[in-house]
């Protein structure tokens, strides 16, 4: 009796909650209606209610969601955020774009937020009504496997101004309310930085001349591939014995791997071009001043976009890996990462957001500092002093792509693309030091879940073409030119730089196959990279590997500090038993070197093994790591100075 009548009451409680989550004017009501007790009112005696008899955004709104939508609504208690919160967040903000139509200030943007969150909403229906994928099995957050949604960008501007505002939506407790919880982020310069970047953001959008007189811009695509390994070809496959290692048209980009002046080249090997790699104006594939229109921005992920910003419970700054700090920098993706899931990862509660392998296409680099190294972003964005990417495009980088049959523009000047490779949960995080070396045994495996040739699997499926839907395959093909990439799967997963350059190269070329035109991978290498720094270094031969080791920058602090530096080494984190310092410090020690650097580097090994097909190099790999020990010689060393027994 006891459990029917509590039952009957949770019931009850859940109809009340839905009874009061709507749309209010679909009561009807003629007048005004309330979104908090949704009901009609004859007067507008507060400024929330939303005035039922205003005319709603006409169809087509540019919304698409190839795997069907649903309709969620924002309760729009606060229709404004207020000038004293924006100068709270960002004292003395200005910003302006050259493309802009003019300075977007406090007062401006506070005004033109008013704009959006009074008027009728850009996806149809009443004020507070948003749209996003319905969602499926298999997946934790809105997104199906294989598809794909288009917003506009009033439409995500929209969102960023219900999520500044503190308005939350009544049916869908999205990962971004979670980052930023209302009205808690606000209680120092430091907590509000997620808030900022989605100021840094409206700003842009109010002086958007695609978005003039209440115009929906350009759109903002967020598609998903497959994360089913058992789709990419191994070794044994048609792919990989007809694809030529050369195939993957490698380019690279020594960018401050090197004390004084360098080479920046490597011998044999082609250089990225100086639009995409620029040492004196700090150019590389993250930074700002990057003008390689279409080369696509590789994020290092988890198993979901944006890492553990969340693992704080909301509100922060820029901080953490280069997946966090990118986060801030590209707000757009933040906003649509992290509203688009409600639930978190199998992996993590901190992994509420989209699940990789991910696009992002149409978001732009709103802020201005960002690079690999990370060295002049951190501290005056932390310190409400943000650098405005006043170059950033808004007209100069549209393309024309086709959306469910539809001809859209969109932003085709840096495709964000993330995916994660598969050692996040491998054990290296329990003995980070020899991991760092190049040293640990867990980063040679050739058999189980985190082995070798799973590694090239990720790689393709996120980088291949074959398992993104029909129209994100078109728009990709229209817009990329090469993809830039970074030490993937050796930043705090702490994966063996060597051995992660030779999956990159191979997982490159089979899926260049997919794209039937040449992609050139661009790989930049770092002394000073934001995460694992110096590490990267022991992918050159000893003389280059030596100076970059002496290169890496030990004033910066080892772990999240006042300069930003570097990520995730720290003392005392759970998530890190094994501490990744050296005498409490971030980078490699250069008395390291003799034992540590190779005789051989990736421009030898490239040299040696461009001639061979995928399959051959696959086999040669797994021949050599199965039983290498580490401590005794590199992989590329143990590769090149011993005979090969599969290779003719």
């Amino acid at each position: 009796m006891l459990r029917r009548t509590l039952l009957m009451v949770a019931a009850l409680a859940a109809a009340r909650a839905s009874a009061r989550c709507g749309d209010c004017c679909a009561s009807p009501c003629a007048d005004f209606c309330s979104p908090e007790s949704l009901r009609c009112y004859t007067t507008m005696a507060k400024d929330y209610y939303i005035n039922c008899s205003l005319p709603q955004v006409p169809e087509p709104t540019g919304f698409y969601s190839s795997g069907g939508s649903k309709t969620i609504h924002f309760k729009i208690l606060q229709s404004v955020v207020s000038l004293g919160l924006i100068e709270q967040i960002w004292p003395a903000m200005k910003a302006s774009f050259n493309e802009g139509t003019g300075e977007a200030t406090a007062s401006s943007v506070s005004a033109y937020t008013r704009e959006l969150l009074t008027g009728p909403s850009p996806f149809g229906g009443s004020r507070g009504t948003v749209k996003i994928p319905a969602g499926g099995p298999g997946t934790s957050d809105q997104l199906k496997w294989g598809e794909y949604v288009a917003y506009t960008r009033r439409q995500v501007c929209y969102i960023a101004a219900n999520i500044v505002a503190g308005n939350t939506a009544c049916d869908h407790d999205s990962g971004l309310t979670k980052l930023i919880p209302p009205n808690k982020c606000q209680s120092s310069i430091h907590r509000s930085g997620f808030n900022r970047a989605l100021v840094g953001l409206l700003a842009a959008c109010s002086v958007d001349p695609t978005m003039a007189g209440g115009a929906q811009g350009p759109l903002l695509v967020v598609a998903k591939s497959t994360a089913d390994l058992d789709k990419a070809p191994d070794f044994s496959s048609e792919a990989a014995r007809r694809t030529s290692m050369r195939d993957a048209e490698l380019r690279t980009c020594r960018f401050r791997d090197a004390e004084g002046s360098q080479d920046d080249t490597l011998p044999g090997l082609n250089k990225t071009p100086s639009s995409a790699c620029h040492v004196e104006t700090s150019t590389d594939f993250m930074r700002e001043t990057n003008t390689m229109k279409g080369q696509v921005v590789v994020d290092i992920t988890a198993a979901w976009i944006g890492g553990y910003i969340l693992a704080a419970g909301g509100c922060g700054d820029f901080n953490g890996g280069q997946d966090e700090r990118l986060m801030t920098f590209m707000p757009e993706v933040m906003i649509l990462s992290f509203f688009m899931s409600q639930t978190a990862s199998p992996i993590d509660s901190a992994g509420i957001s989209l699940l990789v392998p991910a696009y992002i296409i149409g978001a732009r680099k709103v802020f201005a500092g960002l690079d690999g190294t990370s060295r002049d972003a951190g501290p005056d964005f932390n310190a409400g002093r943000p650098h405005i990417n006043s170059a950033m495009p808004m007209t100069s980088d549209l393309v024309s792509v086709q959306v469910n049959g539809v001809t859209r523009s969109i932003s085709g000047m840096s495709p964000f693309l993330g995916f994660q490779s598969i050692n996040q949960n491998s054990g290296l995080g329990q003995s980070v030091p020899p991991a760092r070396l190049n040293r640990n045994p867990l980063q040679v495996l050739t058999t189980g879940e985190y082995s070798f040739a799973n590694q090239i699997k990720a790689f393709y499926n996120a980088v291949s073409l074959s398992s993104w839907h029909p129209d994100v395959r078109g728009m990709l093909e229209t817009m990329v030119v090469s993809i830039g990439t970074g030490p993937w799967g050796s930043g705090v997963w702490w994966g063996n730089s060597q051995l992660f350059f030779i999956v990159m190269w191979m997982g490159h070329a089979l899926a260049a196959q997919t794209w039937g035109k040449a992609l050139p991978l661009d790989y930049y290498i770092y002394s000073s990279f934001t995460e694992n720094p110096s590490n990267q270094c022991l992918v050159h031969a000893r003389e280059d590997c030596e100076s970059c080791l002496r290169a890496c920058d030990n004033n910066g602090n080892a772990f999240p500090g006042p300069d930003q530096r570097y990520c995730c080494m720290e003392p005392g984190k759970p998530w890190i038993p094994s501490p990744g310092l050296f005498d409490g410090k971030a980078c490699i020690p250069p008395s390291y070197a003799p034992s540590i650097c190779g005789v051989n580097g990736l421009a030898q090994f490239v040299e040696r093994y461009r001639g061979v097909s995928v399959a051959e190099l696959w086999l040669e790999v797994e021949r050599i790591i199965h039983d290498l020990d580490l401590a005794t010689s590199t992989i590329f060393d143990k590769m090149l100075l011993q005979p090969s027994t599969t290779l003719i």
